[in-house]
């Protein structure tokens, strides 16, 4: 208790001296009930949007120097992807990731890296940060990023930012083998197709 109280995680009327959780648990619950707000949310955008691509989707947040994976509905035609609902990595090698990281100041990516390198994954795995600042420059102009073999080889992805109270909070990306979701596919239908997804959610959060 003495631990607790001067961090206000529970407060102590100066009456009857009884304890009461605190402001701090409050904050907690708070992000939690925001997380899963926005994956109920986002849920059945992500279901049209899989029907409409017939690929894999994902609902993803930025947590710390992490991209987590908090939702996915997996391709209709069962390519096999390593993700799950829980799963982190890297951003920087991801669609999801780039759009999150493309949402912060140059100043905030750079600290991420700043005692890290930038791992290669795929083939094409960016892996100089000044290379990667370009890439997040060109995602802000164009509103959304591309995977192109950078995390898995074999596999694309195309993602766009979920926007809250004009910050980034969460991206919503399409998954596919490079056979079925070639750069002509993603150009000219899916990534219209997502932008479209991630503005819908934006639309319905209510922060």
């Amino acid at each position: 208790v003495a631990t607790l109280l001067p961090h206000d995680y529970i407060a102590q009327d100066p009456d009857t001296k009884r304890y009461s959780l605190g402001f701090r648990f409050l904050e907690i619950s708070r992000k939690i009930l925001d997380n899963l707000d926005i994956r109920q949310i986002a849920h059945r955008h992500l279901e049209v949007l899989r029907q409409e691509s017939q690929e894999a989707v994902h609902l993803a947040m930025l947590r710390g120097d992490k991209v987590v994976y908090i939702d996915k509905l997996d391709t209709p035609s069962g390519l096999s992807l390593a993700t799950y609902v829980g799963f982190a990595t890297d951003p920087h090698a991801a669609a999801g990731g780039k759009v999150l990281l493309a949402g912060l100041k140059d100043d905030a990516v750079k600290s991420i890296y700043k005692n890290k390198s930038l791992k290669g994954y795929g083939k094409n795995t960016i892996t100089r940060l000044p290379a990667l600042m370009a890439e997040l420059d060109r995602i802000r102009k164009q509103g959304y990023a591309v995977d192109n073999e950078e995390y898995y080889e074999g596999v694309r992805c195309v993602a766009a930012p979920v926007r809250s109270g004009g910050q980034v909070v969460a991206s919503i990306s399409i998954t596919g083998s490079i056979f079925t979701m070639t750069q002509a596919r993603i150009e000219k239908e899916l990534a219209a197709k997502v932008v479209k997804a991630a503005d819908s959610v934006s639309a319905e959060l209510k922060w």
